[in-house]
């Protein structure tokens, strides 16, 4: 083990799989950092603790899963000439094949370690929050500002994630974009 330069890195890396797959409850520091190439003396020494070891983490990936997000979507949409915001439900259906088969690593932090002010809780909860944005973003876009119906098209989103990945069932998204599909019908001025 070494105190490599860019341990810090290697360890939101690490951290960022391992909770993932394991949940943060289930993943101890010693797999972090062997998983990382440190020892724990370094973990600590950059993070100070577990939780904002796990925090910062989330908020690491929580950016390169937004921008990912809106920028998949808005080229899916380009290929089909679907509405960006109805792209988003494909986006969501292929990462649940591929990557997010556990579905969203936010709204399983923001459960696990459900205590409004924990780091954990906090990180988890601005990623989701900053997906609703993107949301009623995509929406505006297509010429919808209710926030009646950004709420429920946020929900859709949520939902899709989280009974994809707790089902293992990918196609949850699809019928997420059917529902929001049928919500948009007649509310849009063509």
């Amino acid at each position: 083990m070494t105190d490599r330069p860019n341990a810090h890195d290697a360890l939101l890396g690490a951290t960022s799989d391992l909770t993932y797959a394991g949940g943060i409850t289930g993943t101890g520091v010693d797999a972090i950092a062997a998983r990382a190439g440190v020892t724990k003396r370094t973990l600590y020494q950059h993070f100070g603790s577990k939780d904002r070891l796990v925090a910062e983490a989330l908020s690491d990936r929580s950016r390169r899963a937004l921008l990912s997000l809106e920028a998949n979507a808005r080229r899916r949409s380009e290929e089909t000439g679907d509405l960006v915001i109805l792209s988003l439900f494909d986006v969501i259906e292929n990462a649940l094949r591929t990557k997010t088969k556990a579905g969203c690593a936010f709204i399983n932090a923001s459960l696990e370690i459900n205590r409004p002010g924990h780091p954990v809780h906090e990180a988890a909860l601005a990623h989701l929050r900053a997906r609703e944005g993107l949301v009623h973003q995509l929406l505006v876009e297509a010429g919808e500002e209710d926030t009646d119906l950004a709420a429920q098209v946020v929900l859709l989103v949520d939902g899709a994630y989280a009974v994809g990945g707790s089902r293992r069932d990918p196609t949850a998204a699809r019928h997420a974009k059917a529902a929001v599909a049928a919500l948009l019908a007649g509310r849009l001025v063509s």
